[in-house]
């Protein structure tokens, strides 16, 4: 059995919700981000479970290939793929011979670019990823990077 990804073993409250069968609520959402005093936590690992073997990570973590293939990684979408200090930096070339299948957006980390306009291409690749050998993969995981400051989601497959 593979290790597992969470740093923390406290399973989120937004993760619990979609495990009970339920919807999570833009509430929940907010006292999850936030430390109850109404300011909102930035991470402090390289990498969080938000959903069952979905994890909320950064940067870090997507640079480093090795520890990715390590992890199980066979996917990773890039929602702010590109070059400035706003972007991950990673592509196609980036992961050539780790197994490791791209695909990248080039959004921008503003208030006015509409990242919707992406959100269909994102949600073919990750379903893709998902069903990736008819969802029986149990070393399967996925690597998304949306933009905001290079904040990236890893999707764990396994079963655990």
């Amino acid at each position: 059995m593979k290790k597992h990804l969470s740093p923390t073993k406290q399973q989120p409250v937004a993760a619990a919700a979609a495990a009970a069968g339920t919807e999570v609520t833009v509430k929940q959402l907010n006292e999850l981000l936030s430390d109850g005093s109404g300011f909102y936590n930035l991470p402090t690992q390289h990498f969080n479970e938000v959903f069952p073997r979905v994890y909320v990570g950064n940067a870090f973590v997507a640079h480093n290939a090795m520890r990715l293939q390590k992890l199980g990684v066979t996917h990773v979408l890039n929602v702010a793929e590109g070059t400035s200090f706003m972007h991950v930096n990673t592509s196609v070339e980036f992961y050539a011979g780790t197994g490791i299948t791209y695909h990248g957006i080039q959004a921008n980390d503003t208030e006015h670019f509409h990242l919707g306009a992406f959100f269909e291409e994102g949600a073919d690749f990750i379903e893709k990823a998902l069903a990736h050998n008819n969802g029986k993969d149990p070393d399967s995981d996925l690597l998304l990077l949306p933009s905001h400051r290079s904040q990236c989601v890893i999707i764990r497959v396994a079963s655990d």
